[in-house]
């Protein structure tokens, strides 16, 4: 178990520097990586993990980019959060239902963030239109990385199999 969370936080500190090195693109081309880091641990680990991972990836993100403090920490814990929620109510063991939802959680981010940043820093350099120009490619490369991402999540569970649940409606073993 312990093995499994080293290389979980190793897949999410590859991901952070993805992250990171993806800023270097056009803001159409930019993947959200955090995201579907913390969309993942949303879906996969149990308790309060999940989340404290999700924020604490957010956070760094902050930290590094320069960006307004906690807003990736708050964003990207109400995404593991929302997940969780979802958890029982969809499908999300499979690739294209899971990319489909990545996109759509990709678009919601956006508005939160646009919608946060609009009331916590009135005259922002970061408005509606500059967020809704980026905002489709972002979603669709960020929904196309995730799809593979997910393999990879779902290989470092040692618990995992192809028999087993790994995400939502599963039955056969307790999820606590």
């Amino acid at each position: 178990m312990i093995f499994f969370q080293v290389r979980l936080i190793g897949v999410g500190i590859c991901l952070l520097l993805g992250q990171t090195l993806a800023q270097h693109l056009p803001e159409w081309l930019r993947p959200d990586l955090v995201l579907i880091f913390a969309l993942a641990m949303g879906l996969r680990l149990r308790g309060t993990g999940a989340l404290i991972l999700a924020f604490t990836f957010g956070l760094i993100f902050d930290l590094g980019s320069g960006a307004l403090p906690g807003l990736y920490a708050f964003l990207r814990g109400t995404a593991c959060a929302a997940t969780r929620l979802f958890d029982r109510a969809l499908y999300l063991r499979a690739p294209v239902p899971w990319a489909i939802y990545v996109l759509a959680y990709t678009v919601i981010d956006a508005l939160l963030m646009c919608a946060v940043v609009g009331f916590f820093v009135p005259g922002s350099t970061l408005t509606w239109e500059s967020i809704l120009t980026s905002l489709p490619g972002m979603a669709i490369f960020t929904a196309l990385l995730a799809a593979p991402l997910l393999g990879v999540f779902q290989r470092l569970d040692p618990e995992s199999s192809p028999q087993a649940a790994w995400g939502l409606l599963a039955r056969g073993r307790s999820r606590l």
